[in-house]
């Protein structure tokens, strides 16, 4: 069964108590979290897998982009129920990332 993307995103953001930024075009932020007079911006992926992919030409463009953003990964079933997440800071991916080039 295919599960659509909107609705796994849609379910993250009730389920964090995120808002969606209004007029949000595909490219542009997932989510946000005002908090303490701060906003914090969300990537959000979601899968029926065991891993997550990101975009096709992942590159230092991606990386700028993403530098700041906090992320959750929602990982589905193939009934579009949701097993469990994953949180990472913007510090863990640029660990991640560094790891990587390291490797």
């Amino acid at each position: 069964m295919t599960v659509q993307d909107d609705a796994r995103e849609n379910e993250l953001i009730k389920l964090f108590q995120l808002e969606q930024p209004p007029n949000r075009g595909r490219s542009d932020t997932d989510a946000l979290l005002k908090y303490k007079g701060q906003t914090f911006y969300f990537e959000l992926k979601s899968t029926t897998k065991d891993s997550v992919t990101t975009v096709r030409d992942f590159g230092p463009v991606h990386i700028e982009k993403w530098k700041n953003k906090h992320w959750i990964i929602g990982f589905y079933d193939n009934q579009a129920k949701l097993k469990y997440s994953h949180y990472a800071s913007p510090e863990d991916m640029s660990n991640w990332i560094r790891e990587k080039e390291e490797s």
